[in-house]
């Protein structure tokens, strides 16, 4: 399941992983990312992944399409989550992704969402 929260003026947006993803859930995402894209350049972003569960096929497909088509639209991305292998992850992809992201545990969400929102430097 995802949840999601917008900010429209900040340009900012929190998404919570927590389970299965539907089609339906992604696409309400899709289409928030695209409205936040109408006022602003890039987004402010924080993923909570709190359980990663089953994703259709044509939901993977409809990722990787949206990104090749929105390369560039995130100016920070917190990914926040207590699972052991998300950090690690997160570390090693940040360098090559045209965003600035960052790994917090679930204890800093608020610190995580200063951070993305263009606060001070935390951690």
């Amino acid at each position: 399941m995802l949840s999601m929260t917008c900010d429209d003026e900040a340009g900012f947006m929190e998404v919570v992983v927590d389970g299965a993803i539907t089609r339906t859930d992604y696409e309400a995402v899709v289409t928030a990312v695209d409205q936040l894209l109408t006022r602003h350049s890039k987004l402010d972003f924080v993923e909570v992944v709190r359980r990663l569960g089953p994703m259709p096929p044509e939901v993977w497909w409809r990722d990787l399409v949206f990104h090749l088509h929105h390369r560039d639209f995130l100016r920070r991305a917190a990914i926040v989550s207590d699972s052991g292998w998300v950090g690690p992850l997160i570390r090693l992809l940040a360098p090559l992704y045209p965003a600035e992201l960052r790994y917090f545990p679930e204890s800093a969400l608020d610190d995580a969402r200063r951070w993305a929102q263009g606060g001070t430097d935390a951690g």
